[in-house]
């Protein structure tokens, strides 16, 4: 074979192999590098026809985010590192004084832990004045430090003047309530920068102002007022009570109390139950434990 023959195969052998690999890459490599492109062409498309979505999303989050930095430069509610029982009351007693006379019985019923901040549970139980009883929560609620008060219960009680005054009765609001008192470790939460001015709401009206006096006989011979106390302690036969006057006494079923006798004393159930005469109409009065445990120092 000449040498000329053999260069042409030659030739013709590269040209086939060049041939078939351009090919290749037209058919199959090329083809899914342009899908590949077409995709990320209709994404783009698909963010350019988005845009005014992505701009009004921004918007948002821009006044969501000037509307938090306002709050937290404003916030007024000063959150400290531990809550501490003592500290507590006395913050109470200076709420009182503000609101005027409170009777109020402060028990400490437990604490509750998250991340970084948690809360101290307390039992509030007392009576006062409609209109300071109505001052110390709004105070208790709009103070510098962060309460809430969870649960409450409230009723109004006719009281009548002592034999020896000659003042006429009142009305008292006897209430019960759950409060929590809140701490964080967020050192920042310790003091608030926003101040403010506090100044109770006026009301009018009292709204447990009875329609209709039920003229109660005044409590001549200092019974235990069963509505005005405390049941301290239950054990089979006996009832342990903090009465009106702060006075522990003893009670057995069918002992008098003031408007009425005690019906039943149940141990187990940590209460007893009353009934009263209230002129006319019969009420059953029941008074439970309230449980209470000493602060551990969780505040470490």
């Amino acid at each position: 074979m000449s040498y000329k023959i053999r260069n042409s195969i030659a030739l013709g052998v590269l040209l086939f192999l060049i041939l078939g690999v351009g090919i290749y890459v037209r058919a199959f490599d090329q083809t899914r590098e342009a899908d590949g492109i077409e995709v990320e062409i209709k994404q783009i498309d698909e963010e350019l026809q988005n845009t005014p979505n992505l701009v009004n999303h921004f918007n948002d989050l821009s006044a969501t985010l000037e509307d938090t930095k306002k709050r937290w430069e404003n916030r007024n509610k000063d959150i400290p590192p531990a809550d501490i029982t003592s500290q507590t009351y006395a913050y109470f007693s200076r709420l009182i004084d503000l609101s005027g006379y409170v009777k109020l019985d402060m028990l400490y019923t437990g604490v509750e832990q998250k991340d970084n901040y948690g809360y101290n549970v307390y039992n509030l139980k007392g009576e006062a004045p409609f209109e300071n009883f109505y001052r110390f929560i709004w105070y208790l609620e709009n103070g510098r430090k962060l309460y809430k008060v969870t649960s409450i219960t409230v009723k109004g009680l006719e009281v009548a003047p002592k034999e020896d005054e000659d003042e006429e009765g009142q009305v008292l609001i006897t209430f019960e309530m759950i409060v929590h008192a809140y701490f964080s470790s967020v050192a920042e939460l310790a003091r608030a920068p926003g101040e403010r001015t506090i100044t109770p709401n006026y009301l009018a009206v009292d709204p447990f102002t009875p329609v209709i006096s039920s003229d109660i006989p005044p409590n001549v011979r200092s019974l235990i007022e069963i509505e005005r106390s405390d049941l301290k302690a239950v054990i089979p036969g006996k009832a342990f009570v903090l009465d009106q006057d702060n006075i522990i006494r003893t009670l057995v079923v069918g002992d008098e109390v003031y408007l009425g006798y005690v019906t039943k004393i149940l141990p187990d159930a940590g209460r007893i139950e009353c009934t009263l005469n209230k002129g006319g109409i019969i009420e059953k009065v029941e008074l439970k434990i309230r449980y209470g445990i000493v602060q551990k120092d969780v505040e470490k």
